[in-house]
This record gives structure tokens, sequence and C-alpha cells, in this order.
């Protein structure tokens, strides 16, 4: 008995197995740090769940920042609104000066013609297209099929194709005309207040004086007949703008 019990006991005592049934890995000294806390591994390899940590002080600024920028613009706007309204040189100086053209059609019918300008039946002035009100001109020119002369006297008549050619200045009317011609201007100048503005009314008709004279014309010496020619009219150049 004791003889089989010494083998078996020393086979016992000596043949020791690890728990797993494998050898251990002499390399498991040098790796077994890394695993001894597993929560400094997922430290460093997962990060934490911080989501709504870092996304909502974000999602509730956003509104915030809007609202100063907007509200920083509108402030800045109004201020700047007050100071215009407030101070008359900075509004006269943000105002845009209306467009004068000094001269636009030279001196002579020649140089008026190169220029593009046109013959205004009704002021006798060479005129450019921004201060040349077409229709009106054309409508004065069919509703008053009035006469012009070369002399006071009506002996030297001009056709009407000699008048529309703007080549004859100092040519003589009668008083019918220069009515007319006063209503007409009136009209014009309201016509470029609707239209153009300023930038529509010539020098001759924009100047006050011009205005004082027509109403001189008509409220004064009503018993002078229309046929009677009194007036005597010059070709002009005037600037375009007032």
């Amino acid at each position: 008995m004791s003889r089989f019990l010494k083998p078996l006991t020393s086979t016992f005592t000596i043949k020791r197995l690890p728990l797993h049934k494998q050898e251990i890995d002499p390399e498991d000294d040098k790796t077994e740090p890394l695993m001894r806390d597993t929560s400094d591994y997922e430290a460093t390899t997962t990060p934490k769940n911080n989501h709504k940590s870092h996304t909502r002080p974000f999602l509730l600024s956003l509104p915030a920042l809007t609202t100063i920028i907007l509200t920083s613009l509108l402030l800045g706007a109004l201020a700047l609104t007050t100071i215009t309204l407030l101070n008359p040189a900075i509004r006269k100086a943000l105002q845009q000066p209306p467009k004068k053209l000094h001269k636009p059609c030279g001196s002579t019918p020649s140089e008026a013609r190169k220029a593009g300008c046109n013959f205004d039946v009704i002021s006798f002035c060479w005129l450019p297209d921004a201060c040349y009100d077409a229709e009106l001109s054309r409508q004065f020119d069919d509703e008053n099929r009035l006469e012009w002369f070369l002399d006071a006297n009506r002996t030297l008549p001009l056709a009407h194709d000699e008048i529309m050619s703007g080549e004859y200045t100092g040519l003589y009317v009668n008083w019918e005309y220069h009515l007319r011609h006063c209503t007409a201007m009136w009209k014009k100048m309201h016509r470029a207040v609707l239209g153009g503005g300023r930038d529509a009314v010539d020098g001759y008709i924009g100047v006050y004086e011009h205005t004082e004279h027509c109403e001189k014309m008509l409220l004064g010496d009503r018993s002078i007949e229309w046929d009677v020619i009194n007036t005597r009219i010059a070709v002009k150049f005037p600037d375009c703008g007032v």
C-alpha cells in the first residue's frame, strides 16, 4: 500500500497544474501593470459621455449672441439717424446735389446739333434730352400756329421749317405767343417736378426772375390785342439743371 501511495503522493505534490491548465507566460509580468486598473485604460481610450455638458452652453449662447449683434446694429443705426437729423450740416452733405450741365449745347446751332441737342420752340432754346420736353414742345407747336417775322412790320415772315431750324434769332412775335410761352413754361416746370425733377429744368426758365416776368405779363395791361407784334425773341443756349 505504501508502495503505491508514495509515487501517487509524489505525483500529486510535484505535478501541480495552474488553474486554467495553461503554462504561465514569462512575459505576463511585463503586461500586468497595464491590466491592473481597467479604469485607467478606459479613461485614455474611451472618452466620457460629456455631450450634453459641452453642447448645452453653445446652444444657449447662440440666441444671446444673435440678440446682442442685432441690438448693436439697431442702436448704431438709430444713433446715426439721430445725428443726421439733428445736424443740418451733415444732412446737407448727405443730400445728392442735382446734376447741372453747363452749356451742354454750345453757343451756336451747329454746335448744338453736334451735341445732339433739340430746338425748343416754346422757349427758343437749344436743349439736351435731359431738359427737353418733346411732348410738350410738339403740343405747343400743334396748338399754336403762330407767326414769326424778321421785322416788326410783318414784311419778312418765316416759314415753319425755318423757325423750327433754330437758325434764326431776334425774331418778332405777337403778344399771344408771349403769353402762351409763359403758361407753357409753367407747365414744363410742373412736369419736370413730377418727372425728372430739377435736373429736367433748364437754366432759362429755372431762374425766379422769369416767373416774375411772366406774372407781370399776364396780370399787366389786358387791353393789348393778342395779334400785336410787341415781342422780340432770341435763340438761347442755357444750362441744363438748376
